[in-house]
C-alpha cells in the first residue's frame, strides 16, 4: 500500500484508506463534496473526505490510526496531506430517501471505492440546495450535470417524492442554458 504524501490525489487517498478499512472488516462510501470534486474534475475543491460507515468508531480511529492519521474534532488528520476525513453518522440518506444504495464506483490501483453515483450525487447536493437554500450546492449539482451523465427522470421523481418541485425548476432551467 501507497505511504501518504503531499502529493497523494484525493482518489489515492480515498483508496489508501478503504483498502485500510477493508483490512479491518469496515466498508464506507464515500459521499459529501469530495464526490463533487471527483465528478467536476475539481471545478469544485472539497479538502475533507467524508465516509459513512456502520462500523463502531473506535475500530475506525484504530484503522485510521495505523495509516498514520490523528482525530482532531471530528476531522482525522495526516501530516503528509491537506484533505482531512470524517466519518459522519449515516446511514446514508438523500432528503428524505433514507437509507439508499450507493449507485456509484470507482477503481483507483485496484481498490474499490463505494460512492454516490453521479444522479445521486447531484440530488445530494439539490437537497442542501432545497432545505439550506445552500446556492453553492446548487452550483455544484449543475457542474455535475455539465461533466457526468445523470438521469434527469430520477431526479425529477425523487424532487417530486420531496416536495421541491418549484426548487428544482431552478435547477432544471439552469442546466438547459
Amino acid at each position: 500500500m501507497s505511504k501518504i504524501a503531499k502529493k497523494t490525489t484525493r482518489q489515492q487517498l480515498a483508496a489508501i484508506i478503504v483498502q485500510k478499512l477493508l483490512e479491518h472488516d469496515i466498508n464506507a462510501v464515500l459521499v459529501g463534496g469530495s464526490v463533487v470534486s471527483i465528478y467536476t474534475n475539481n471545478k469544485y475543491e472539497s479538502i475533507d473526505l467524508d465516509f459513512i460507515s456502520a462500523a463502531d468508531h473506535n475500530r475506525i480511529k484504530q484503522a485510521m490510526s495505523e495509516l498514520g492519521f490523528d482525530l482532531s474534532g471530528k476531522d482525522y488528520v495526516h501530516p503528509n496531506t491537506e484533505f482531512t476525513v470524517e466519518f459522519p453518522t449515516g446511514p446514508i440518506g438523500i432528503g428524505d430517501d433514507q437509507p439508499i444504495n450507493p449507485e456509484g464506483k470507482m477503481e483507483i490501483n485496484g481498490v474499490t471505492i463505494l460512492m454516490l453515483s453521479p444522479t445521486q450525487s447531484v440530488m445530494d447536493r439539490l437537497a442542501w440546495f432545497f432545505y439550506a437554500n445552500d446556492r453553492q450546492c446548487l452550483d455544484q449539482a449543475i457542474w455535475i450535470t455539465e461533466e457526468q451523465p445523470v438521469n434527469i427522470a430520477q431526479i425529477k421523481a425523487w424532487a417530486k417524492r420531496e416536495k421541491q418541485e418549484e426548487k428544482l425548476k431552478v435547477y432544471l432551467n439552469r442546466i438547459k442554458q
